[in-house]
């Protein structure tokens, strides 16, 4: 309802920060409630006892637990790196003599370009250099979101979604070691969460297929120790082939 309704309206009218803002509040809202539900699955069990008797479907399960928070950690790396870039824009308008720039910062339905071609006011704010220098490499310390501003400029969807993805993945497996966050209070706050929700995934997902494993490994096992001990009763026993 919200992206097929109420963005478009919003993007014509308060700009795109103001549409994605409350589109971040409506999926974490979201969220909630269904982290609520899903936490039993987490740990393999509900109030009545098992979800899953069995062990591959316990794995894919936290396969899959594993694949989401890839996909949550890297859409709120993408979010909160468009969100920098914003802001660099913003102190960018602050400091410049120019009038009425926040209107440029983002493009509303796409027309933007062709609506502002004519403008002076437009002319100025594309040539200026504080704005530019928000795209260029070490002008910004942009921290662990360098990477998603050169994203940005990536026409495909699918390469900005899979790269983020990934960022996701490699992040929660190392624990974020490989990042160096600005002095940016949400970006470390950020970077923080990464590093407590990949122990947190280890500590259980991890942990659970190692488990979930070792009994098919067990029930293998001991599958081949009963049919060798049935076989043994038969010959014993000199049971007829067709019998046996």
């Amino acid at each position: 309802i919200i992206i097929l309704l109420v963005l478009p309206n919003i993007l014509g009218s308060s700009g795109a920060n103001y549409a994605k803002n409350l589109l971040r509040a409506a999926i974490l809202l979201q969220y909630i409630p269904r982290l609520y539900k899903f936490l039993p699955l987490f740990a393999g069990q509900s109030s009545t006892g098992f979800i899953f008797e069995s062990a591959w479907a316990n794995f894919f399960i936290n396969l899959f637990t594993f694949t989401l928070s890839g996909h949550i950690v890297g859409s709120g790396w993408y979010l909160f790196g468009l969100q920098r870039v914003n802001q660099c824009l913003r102190d960018a308008c602050h400091n410049s003599s120019i009038q009425d720039c926040k209107k440029f910062l983002d493009c509303g339905h796409g027309n933007g370009g062709a609506e502002y071609s004519q403008d002076q006011t437009w002319k100025s704010w594309s040539g200026n250099q504080q704005a530019s220098d928000c795209f260029e490499k070490d002008k910004f310390s942009y921290g662990i979101y360098e990477q998603a501003v050169k994203l940005t400029t990536e026409n495909s969807i699918i390469t900005r979604y899979v790269y983020s993805l990934f960022w996701g993945f490699q992040q929660i497996s190392t624990l974020a070691g490989n990042q160096t966050p600005s002095y940016f209070v949400g970006e470390v706050l950020f970077t923080m969460a990464i590093i407590g929700v990949g122990l947190l995934l280890f500590a259980f997902l991890i942990g659970n297929m190692q488990n979930f494993l070792q009994a098919l490994v067990k029930r293998r096992l001991d599958m081949s120790l009963r049919r060798r001990d049935v076989e043994q009763w038969m010959r014993h026993r000199r049971l007829p082939e067709q019998l046996r």
